[in-house]
């Protein structure tokens, strides 16, 4: 009677795990089946404009720009949405305390006249910007900007205008260093010319 009750046993465990590989089975091919991403698979990353918005918004401190040393100023940015939906757009707030920007110097260039060219962009401010905070991919592109509209307009940028900026400053410091290098040979010269002639007699 035991080793009937044992056999028994036996072979409702053998079809118990043959029922449940069975509905595995059954299972795995029903997924496969399925629309839309696999429960197996590993998670996809999020693409589109609106990921790429949350990713760069959300847990970010405000960029700085600037050159630094007291010039430096912090641009923070929001998250807005379009009215009647869509995708989540970012907009950047106004800083207090700065007036002058790349994009208020590009829309004075769009508005401005021969007759307001020198006090709307030659202006102290504007002037005091391109030497103090713009970078040295932006301050090359204005200056070029500025330059062109000069000679659409039929007026002239001073010379050495916004010259002397944090921007080219490596390049001003190197260009001086070629200038010394290429007098001193000359200036050789003229001072062994100078001591042959005082010590040449009377």
């Amino acid at each position: 009677a035991a080793m009937r009750r044992q056999s028994r046993l036996e072979a409702m465990a053998s079809r118990v795990s043959l029922l449940l590989s069975l509905c595995l089975a059954l299972i795995s091919v029903a997924f496969a089946w399925l629309p839309g991403p696999s429960l197996f698979g590993a998670p996809a990353l999020r693409t589109g404009a609106r990921a790429g918005v949350t990713s760069i918004c959300m847990g970010r401190k405000g960029a700085q720009t600037g050159q630094g040393g007291g010039n430096t100023r912090t641009v923070t940015r929001e998250k807005k949405k379009k009215s009647g939906g869509g995708p989540t757009v970012t907009k950047v707030k106004k800083v207090k305390g700065v007036d002058v920007t790349k994009s208020f110097i590009l829309n004075k260039l769009d508005t401005a006249t021969k007759d307001n060219f020198a006090s709307e962009i030659l202006s102290e401010k504007v002037e005091k910007f391109m030497t103090e905070e713009a970078g040295s991919s932006m301050y090359p592109r204005l200056m070029k900007k500025i330059k062109a509209k000069a000679n659409f307009l039929g007026v002239s940028v001073p010379d050495r205008w916004a010259y002397e900026a944090l921007a080219n400053k490596y390049q001003r410091e190197k260009l001086a260093e070629k200038i010394d290098a290429a007098n001193a040979p000359a200036e050789e010269e003229d001072g062994a010319e100078a001591a042959e002639e005082e010590a040449a007699p009377a």
